[in-house]
This record gives structure tokens, C-alpha cells and sequence, in this order.
């Protein structure tokens, strides 16, 4: 990088710095043109959908809630639970239409798999709380007059000239800056004022520092939600079913003491020394067996909470069953969901994602 001449304020560049080796028209070299055409390529694909695929509601490998009113004609929400792959663990890389060559699959959609058979598919019906959101986070940021003005110059035509130019004439501005830091000291010094840069100009000549604030995008926040059910058993089979709902969300929140494999490396040590991150799910809202066209559509999501209310009507009451002795009478069951991955503008254009 260059440095900077004090005396006139102009840059001078070293030997081998190049101001048009990493910005600007001329900069992409092949290498960079490959990583940018396998990103495009790759967010061009449908990732993360879930496959369209017949869902068994006489299976006893999923729990349905209502147990007689969901079928294969109504819309409901399906919830599929799968082990939680780590994203830089060993990985495969996927072809992808219009890509050179391979990539990682950031959404890692064709990886997961299932968590096993204590974690059935569940069946619910549809919620009234169902939305989406997508937050972008902005903020002021605050140059100095100085490097407002190099960058300027860096941004206009990227040319190092009119980078020394521009940095140049900010450096005149550097007598009347410098001479308020001389008033600020010697205030400070005698005084003990605690007295700003801002306070001088205002005082002496009504100005202030021109604060060159703009908004600059920093990051998205993954969308997280929740979706709230009353489940009200009534028979002894829903009864059962309702529990192992709320059994199988408890389960899906926690870690487990088996970490399997640490490193290559399984073993005595490793399973008192580890814990496995608990497993995800997959939220689909569906119509029929395919999934609901104009609802929110979540990438893979971790089960951040589950409250489980057994008096949701403000007051304890009990069947009288035989088979689960105690029943509450009713169950209000609340979920939170954060998705694993961000979401991308061509996901939402290509509806990967909605």
C-alpha cells in the first residue's frame, strides 16, 4: 500500500502497488471471473426445497394432530426432523447448471438425514399465526473530511493519479484542524475543560466538522418464528399422541450425551468430554402431498424453544383416562424456530424461499 506525504499531502505508492489490481473493470481476473460465476451459479438452483413426495398418513412413523381430521386434501403443517451437519465438517461438492465446475451447497440440502426413529414425523394443523419476515440491518457510519475525500478519489475512476489528487487537496484542510488541536490542549492543559474539536469552530467562527454520515448496509438478521397450537385430546389415542408431539419438540431442543464421532476419533474420552448439537427440523406448510404454493417456505431450522402450557384455560383440570392417567384436559403448545442458514435475493426470485 501507499504511504502518505505529510508535507503535501500526496501518496507515495511503493514499487509495486498497483491501484487497479483489486478494484474496478480491469481487475477480474480469471480466477475471480470462475469464483463469481460458480456463486451466481449456484444461487440459481433450487436448494434447500423439500421434495415433493407422498406423505404416508397411515404410517405409524408419523403422529397426526388432529388424528382423524388432516389427510392427503387439507392443508397442515409437516415437521421433519433431521441430524445437524456441521457446515465445514466433510463435505461433497455439488454441480450446478450454468457453474465451472463443482461447489459446496451453502444450504447443504441433499446432506441431511433422518434423526432416527424416536423422531417421528409430525402432522399438525394449520396454525393461526402464520408469517414471515426478513431483517436488514443499516447504520450511520462517519467519515473524516480527509478520507471522505480519498475515498472519493479511490471511487471516481480508480486511477492513482486522481487518488493523489483528491487526497492532495484534503490535506489543505489539515492547518485549520491542526491549530484547533493546539486551542483543545492548551484549554485542556491550563483549564482542565473538557472541550471537543467541534466546540472550538462553533465558538470562534460558527462552524462545525461536516460529519459525512452515510447508511451502509452491515448484515441480515436469520429469520426466526413461531407457531403456537392448542391441542385439546379427545380419546385416549389423541391423548397419546399429543404427548409424544410435545415429547419429540422437547427432545429436538436439547443435545444429546452421545457426540459420536470428535475429530475421526470416537471413543470413552469423547463421549464424557462432548455433547451433540442438538438435531433440526424442517418446517413445510403443505396442500395435499406437495407443499402450499403462496405460504412462507423455511430453510432448515433448529428448535430454539418449546413451552408447553398443561392449564391454558387458567384452570387445572384432568380426564379421567385409564390409558394416561392425569390427562390435562387441554395443551397449549408454543414453538420457536430460527432458520440455519441466510437467505439470498435469488432464493426468494427463483422461490427456493418465501
Amino acid at each position: 500500500m501507499p504511504d502518505i506525504n505529510l508535507e503535501d499531502g500526496t501518496l507515495n505508492p511503493s514499487a509495486d502497488f498497483d491501484p487497479l489490481a483489486d478494484i474496478g473493470p480491469n481487475s477480474s481476473s480469471s480466477e475471480n471471473n470462475s469464483a463469481a460465476e460458480q456463486a451466481i451459479a449456484a444461487s440459481k438452483t433450487t436448494l434447500g426445497k423439500l421434495k415433493e413426495e407422498a406423505i404416508d398418513f397411515s404410517s405409524t412413523k408419523s403422529l397426526r394432530y388432529p388424528n382423524k381430521d388432516i389427510n392427503e386434501n387439507g392443508d397442515y403443517v409437516l415437521f421433519t426432523f433431521k441430524k445437524y451437519q456441521a457446515p465445514f465438517g466433510n463435505r461433497t461438492k455439488i454441480d450446478v447448471e450454468g457453474g465451472n465446475g463443482k461447489v459446496f451447497d451453502y444450504n447443504q440440502s441433499n446432506e441431511y438425514v433422518s434423526a432416527g426413529e424416536d423422531y417421528k414425523t409430525i402432522i399438525m394443523y394449520m396454525p393461526e399465526d402464520v408469517s414471515t419476515g426478513f431483517k436488514a440491518n443499516w447504520g450511520g457510519k462517519a467519515f473524516s473530511n480527509i478520507g471522505a475525500g480519498i475515498l472519493r478519489g479511490a471511487g471516481a475512476e480508480n486511477k492513482l493519479k486522481e487518488l493523489s489528487e483528491s487526497a492532495g487537496k484534503t490535506f489543505d484542510n489539515l492547518l485549520p484542524k491542526g491549530g484547533a488541536a493546539v486551542v483543545q490542549k492548551a484549554i485542556t492543559k491550563i483549564t482542565g475543560d473538557n472541550i471537543s474539536t467541534n466546540d472550538i469552530f462553533s465558538s470562534i467562527s460558527g462552524t462545525v466538522l461536516n460529519p459525512n454520515v452515510e447508511l451502509l448496509f452491515d448484515s441480515i438478521d436469520m429469520r426466526n418464528f413461531n407457531l403456537k397450537f392448542k391441542l385439546v385430546p379427545r380419546n385416549s389415542a389423541e391423548s397419546a399422541i399429543i404427548n409424544e408431539i410435545c415429547k419429540i419438540f422437547k427432545m429436538c431442543t436439547l443435545p444429546s450425551r452421545n457426540p459420536g464421532k470428535v475429530f475421526g476419533f470416537e471413543n470413552k474420552g469423547t463421549a464424557n468430554d462432548f455433547i451433540a448439537v442438538p438435531n433440526l427440523c424442517q418446517v413445510s406448510f403443505m396442500r395435499g402431498a406437495i407443499e402450499h404454493k403462496a405460504l412462507p417456505r423455511y430453510k432448515m431450522c433448529a428448535v430454539t424453544s418449546v413451552d408447553v402450557n398443561y392449564t391454558p384455560d387458567g384452570a387445572y383440570a384432568t380426564y379421567n383416562d385409564n390409558d394416561n392417567p392425569g390427562q390435562p384436559v387441554a395443551i397449549e403448545l408454543s414453538l420457536g424456530f430460527q432458520e440455519t442458514k441466510l437467505v439470498f435475493s435469488e432464493e426468494i426470485a427463483n422461490d427456493s424461499v418465501r
